[in-house]
């Protein structure tokens, strides 16, 4: 038995996380890393008696509309939270299983949910200097060039890690530092342990 969740989260706009757990608050506190700037927020659960039955959601949310999933493979969806429940709710209904959907109040998300609001990521506060060389995680033949406290050089233009990984990507709402890493280390897990660090 596991839940059907469906997350938001303030830095990914217009976009929800359709996912299955066995328990929704250790995953949200998994999701809650360094990649982003705020934690996930739980919007509704929906109790299911097998697993990754969220699979079967995502494979009728692509059949109703394939450009709905950001990326393939991956559980975010161009679609509001609402939207999102009512699908889980279409479900609940028909299934005649209504009580096991539950929407998390807004009162309660605003309790579980403590949103870290850090700044964007300065190469300079983090110890890095112009010229040192930032590496794609997913694809190590994409580089950039520190060039300033948030810009770099990525094939002779001066840009910023988010502009390169939209145009990579193809969506808007995309973190830029948490695909790239520097000797190794991943830049939000740098910026962690050095600018971010309490």
């Amino acid at each position: 038995m596991g839940y059907i969740y469906i997350m938001t989260n303030p830095a990914l706009h217009d976009m929800v996380k359709i996912g299955y757990a066995t328990d929704v608050e250790v995953r949200r506190q998994q999701l809650s890393t360094t990649a982003l700037p705020y934690e996930y927020e739980v919007y509704a659960t929906y109790e299911t008696p097998g697993n990754l039955e969220d699979k079967k959601l995502h494979k009728m949310i692509d059949n109703l509309n394939p450009d709905l999933r950001v990326s393939k493979n991956r559980e975010f969806f161009v679609m509001s939270p609402e939207e999102a429940y009512e699908l889980l709710e279409a479900i609940a209904i028909i299934s005649g299983s209504q009580d096991k959907l539950k929407k998390v109040s807004e009162s309660v998300r605003e309790q579980t949910t403590q949103t870290i609001r850090r700044p964007p990521i300065d190469f300079y506060k983090c110890g890095l200097k112009d010229g040192d060389e930032l590496v794609c995680i997913e694809d190590n033949t994409i580089k950039a060039i520190v060039k300033g406290e948030h810009k770099v050089l990525y094939k002779d233009e001066l840009t910023s890690l988010t502009a390169i990984m939209r145009g990579i990507k193809g969506y808007k709402n995309i973190p830029g530092p948490s695909f790239f890493s520097y000797k190794g280390e991943k830049l939000t897990d740098l910026a962690e342990r050095t600018q971010w660090k309490q």
